[in-house]
């Protein structure tokens, strides 16, 4: 979908790699990241570009993972008789109200957005621990935390005449539970504000910054004992630049992140990422390709993999180098409704860990293929029905292999995400 803007450079610096819906699908699916391409996805890190994508609805039907062994070290095959359904669906919308004079000419700037979603996960959920140990002199027992029942995305953009975009977004996760029988109160929260600009400075050069600001917190009573996060505000700042480069009919496009942590048993969590990376439209297709660099610096208290504030347990610190490099391609394949998609990153980190005093060094990689989005390689397709319903999935990486059921025997599973949007 093309941008919208009264300015034509804005139009040839984000337009060149074909403005179309993305889904968290597409992108796990070419890359398992979009860090240097423009989609719709990229309004939950900078809730200005939902200005891009006016007027559409958007939702996943979520993830499914293989299963995992039994306690008896058997697998549990597709046909056992029980059912598993895929985890963390949601759904959102952004709806747009042009003030142009001439909407339909193409420039329906100025404009104003608002949109949200439920139950979407956001990457600072990672900060909320699953356990904790609460503590009251010398008795301690272990709790557990229930995932935030409460998701919820709300955000507001305005466009401005010359091309200038304004959002922002506020994510509230939260749970609270209860349990008389077990004697134990748990409170589980993130309340995060996202201010996000997207501007074209110059013919050819368009640049995007966001900031968030978030309070992530954890509480346990169980019985006479308590636990308590007091945790400090982090910080999340990301930007980049779309730079058009007609030679190669796409763009070069440098980014940046850095983020300050603090949450549940994270005393502090500091990491800078610095890259860059290429965009092309191909004949009937897109390609990307990019590498960045990560100086990652942690703190945490655990103990024996719990969260616990005991002033007496050591702090574990974590630091580490990392390098990623990271590509995808999609490309129309038979009909101009269905695309093939293929992609992976490969990380390599050189890391620290020090606990009283004993340091491991060690050289680690991200999976090569375990099924998650972390992993090496993955495949998918997508359906693009009129240029307005799109509906992406991603593959299970072995189905080339097996063939499913018809060839290896039960299948875990043939498709492992299916994300979806609908443009009105």
């Amino acid at each position: 979908m093309n941008r919208s803007t009264a300015l034509v450079s804005t139009l040839a610096v984000l337009g060149t790699a074909g403005l179309v819906h993305a889904t968290n699908a597409r992108v796990e699916s070419m890359g398992k990241h979009d860090t240097y391409f423009m989609d719709d996805i990229s309004v939950w890190v900078n809730p200005a570009n939902a200005n891009i994508y006016p007027n559409y609805l958007m939702g996943e039907l979520g993830q499914m993972h293989y299963t995992e062994k039994t306690t008896s070290g058997t697998d549990m095959s597709a046909l056992a008789r029980y059912n598993k359904d895929p985890e963390k669906p949601w759904f959102g919308a952004i709806f747009a109200k042009s003030f142009s004079a001439d909407p339909n000419s193409g420039n329906r700037y100025p404009q104003i957005v608002v949109g949200g979603a439920l139950n979407r996960d956001d990457e600072l959920l990672e900060m909320l621990p699953g356990k904790v140990l609460t503590t009251k002199k010398d008795s301690a027992s272990v709790v557990t935390l229930q995932d935030p029942a409460l998701k919820i995305d709300a955000l507001i953009g305005y466009a401005a005449p010359n091309g200038m975009l304004f959002g922002a977004k506020l994510y509230v996760a939260k749970s609270d539970t209860s349990n008389t029988v077990g004697n134990y109160e748990t409170q589980s929260s993130i309340w995060a504000g996202t201010f996000g600009v997207n501007m074209p400075v110059a013919q050819g050069l368009d640049f995007e910054a966001a900031l968030t600001v978030a309070q992530v917190d954890a509480e346990a009573v169980s019985g006479t004992k308590e636990y308590d996060s007091k945790s400090d505000l982090s910080f999340v700042g990301t930007a980049r630049a779309f730079i058009s480069a007609p030679a190669i009919s796409g763009e070069i496009v440098p980014a940046a992140k850095f983020q300050q942590l603090d949450g549940p048993g994270i005393e502090n969590d500091v990491r800078f990422t610095v890259g860059s990376g290429v965009n092309v439209s191909l004949d009937r297709g897109f390609f990307w390709i990019g590498a960045d660099y990560s100086l990652i610096s942690t703190e945490s208290k655990l103990l024996n993999g719990v969260v616990t504030d005991i002033d007496t347990i050591p702090l574990t610190t974590y630091d580490a180098n990392q390098v990623r490099v990271s590509f995808g391609i999609e490309r129309n394949v038979w009909w101009d409704w269905f695309v093939l998609r293929v992609g992976g990153q490969k990380i390599f980190t050189s890391e620290e860990t020090k606990l009283n005093g004993e340091k491991v060094t060690n050289i680690a990689t991200n999976p090569e293929g375990n099924g998650l989005p972390n992993d090496h390689v993955s495949f998918g397709f997508g359906l693009n029905i009129e240029d307005k319903l799109k509906v992406d999935a991603v593959v299970a990486e072995d189905i080339l292999f097996t063939g499913g059921n018809l060839l290896g025997g039960p299948a875990d599973h043939v498709i492992t995400r299916i994300s979806s949007t609908y443009s009105f």
